[in-house]
């Protein structure tokens, strides 16, 4: 119970000032808790924000096991579990801030923590590749590159294109990318 109250202090104080400007004493102050108790949990600051990075990708693990069990098309199913874990990015305040850190205070351990964030997503659309090569629904090509261009292009259009252009919806992200990867652009 105190270990959980820890976890749940520390995180709401680094999603709020970052992982750099908060201190263990603030933390035991903030989950009434001594600083003695922490340390009985957690060896270190460090120990203990990687444990709320490791929460968080437990988080999206089962964002991927419920749309997993989704009845829906094998495509529009990766589609949704790619756009549901980016969503999820994007709301989670925990990490915008770790994000946020990453690129502003040249953070190490936000930069580790985002990513951990980013390669379970590409190790998803790795395996999704994988399998659909091997059940020959596409066609064979180097799974690393590919999984690293949708991972990309997915947010390129549900970040980078909103601030320029007029935001695109779920759907119109599944047709555009589908369509190109599909389809290509040649003639």
């Amino acid at each position: 119970m105190k270990e959980e109250s820890i976890i749940k202090s520390a995180k709401e104080l680094f999603s709020i000032y970052g992982y750099k400007k908060v201190s263990m004493d603030e933390i035991a102050r903030d989950a009434n808790v001594t600083k003695k108790t922490i340390y009985a949990h957690f060896k270190d600051k460090e120990t203990l924000f990687k444990e709320i990075v490791s929460n968080e990708i437990q988080n999206m693990k089962t964002i991927i096991e419920k749309n997993e069990k989704l009845n829906i098309p094998y495509f529009q199913k990766i589609h949704k579990t790619i756009y549901d874990l980016l969503k999820y990015k994007n709301e989670n305040q925990f990490l915008l801030r770790t994000i946020k850190d990453s690129e502003l205070i040249n953070n190490i351990q936000a930069k580790e923590s985002i990513k951990m964030f980013d390669n379970a997503v590409i190790e998803y659309i790795k395996g999704k590749i994988k399998k659909a090569i091997e059940e020959k629904k596409i066609k064979s090509c180097n799974i690393e590159i590919a999984s690293f261009v949708i991972y990309k292009v997915y947010i390129a259009l549900m970040y980078d294109w909103n601030s320029n252009n007029k935001p695109l919806n779920e759907k119109e992200i599944a047709d555009n990318i589908t369509a190109i990867l599909k389809d290509g652009i040649f003639i």
